[in-house]
């Protein structure tokens, strides 16, 4: 950690990495011997090898390197590390070792990157003044990078509920949508809006957003990891998932239904009431995540504003709310979804789609009644009780 890091250069701390390149031992040896007390070395003999170590040891936090070298030199080691998509190795100090009449050298390695320089044979008092400068400058880099990276985090996580943040929830969802049109599967976006009822008498200040909380931690804690959550109002929840058929969807909104509705989703003593919208990408599949989102938020208005128990999916304009849009033969029914649909006390939902569902069970029924023929008559004309598993 970054905190470590600067604690290295203190005595009795652990110590920080420093990697020396060079082909010569003796270079290799005065340095060593000048810093070894405050800093933990590593050496290399030619550039390729420092370039290797780079790569695999994070603990460098220090490259001291010649620019004349075997295999790769200084000049193509300074260009790799400034070069490398890996921001740590981007931004690792360099420091060249350097003659005194190598100036030309010199104003080129500082156009390609150098951080610093030392001469051959610089003392021990210079060589750990840089080194420590160094270390702590590269200390408080990784502390800033930290603490963005926890910024990121705090923007795309509200960590009041443990949801994700709005814009971030509508930009997961787009990847759910991308990756249902190539495959040809659905996603369904499900809003939930409550209402809590708390006694006046024993309620205090804030103490409403308190329990608007508690009930999103409890939606959170509800779904699946491959499912998506957001706080999308002050009292409104939006859930995404991969969808296998209305029915499934159907079952998901009334389990979250059940989850939030229960006495301590919102805190002991307050009573949630749910209001559910429903809608699916496969109903149009050039909607994005934001338009999908706001119908299945729009959905869930219609839902609260008739005080409906139903969950409300593919209703339009001048539909009662209830109501499954579209026309009777669109292809939006089938026998499984009418079967949930009834016994969850829906019927009222199934009825324009009858005669498309008459249609989906004509074979089945004429099935059946040939089979009842065979039963009421054998070859005889005797009446047949032993047609397995068909009612009379």
């Amino acid at each position: 950690m970054a905190s470590e890091t600067i604690a290295s250069t203190f005595p009795g701390a652990p110590k920080a990495r420093v990697l020396i390149a060079d082909d010569s031992r003796i270079v290799r040896a005065s340095i060593t011997q000048h810093i070894r007390d405050r800093f933990e070395i590593r050496e290399v003999t030619d550039g390729e090898a420092a370039w290797q170590a780079i790569l695999l040891d994070a603990s460098i936090r220090v490259v001291i390197t010649d620019l004349t070298m075997p295999k790769v030199d200084g000049f193509e080691l300074l260009t790799r590390v400034r070069s490398s998509k890996v921001q740590r190795i981007r931004e690792l100090p360099v420091i060249v070792i350097s003659g005194e009449d190598e100036v030309a050298e010199r104003e080129r390695a500082a156009s390609m990157g150098a951080t610093d320089f030392i001469q051959k044979g610089a003392g021990a008092a210079e060589l750990i003044s840089r080194l420590e400068v160094l270390v702590r400058l590269s200390a408080t880099r990784e502390a800033l990078q930290e603490s963005q990276a926890s910024l990121e985090s705090a923007r795309t996580v509200d960590p009041d509920t443990e949801l994700l943040n709005l814009p971030f929830f509508d930009k997961q969802v787009e990847k759910l949508i991308s990756f249902a049109r190539r495959n040809l599967t659905d996603v369904a976006v499900i809003c939930v809006r409550v209402e809590l009822s708390m006694p006046k008498s024993e309620t205090w200040e804030g103490e409403i957003e308190q329990r608007a909380k508690l009930v999103g931690r409890a939606l959170a804690a509800s779904i699946r990891l491959e499912d998506l959550g957001t706080r999308s109002d002050r009292f409104e929840f939006c859930v995404a998932t991969q969808s296998s058929g209305l029915s499934g969807v159907l079952r998901f909104a009334a389990r979250l239904r059940k989850v939030l509705e229960n006495v301590e989703a919102a805190g002991p003593g307050v009573e949630v009431w749910t209001c559910i919208g429903v809608a699916t990408l496969s109903e149009e599949l050039r909607r994005g995540a934001e338009e999908l989102r706001l119908l299945a938020q729009k959905r869930a208005q219609q839902a609260q504003s008739s005080r409906s128990r139903r969950i409300i999916l593919g209703t339009s304009e001048g539909v009662a709310p209830g109501a499954l849009e579209g026309r009777p033969d669109d292809g939006s029914m089938d026998i499984s979804l009418a079967l949930a649909l009834i016994r969850a006390g829906r019927a009222g939902e199934v009825v324009p789609h009858l005669p498309r569902l008459l249609d989906q069970i004509n074979p089945l029924l004429k099935l059946v009644r040939q089979q009842r023929e065979l039963q009421a008559t054998g070859p005889e004309g005797a009446r047949n009780d032993d047609v397995q598993g068909v009612p009379r």
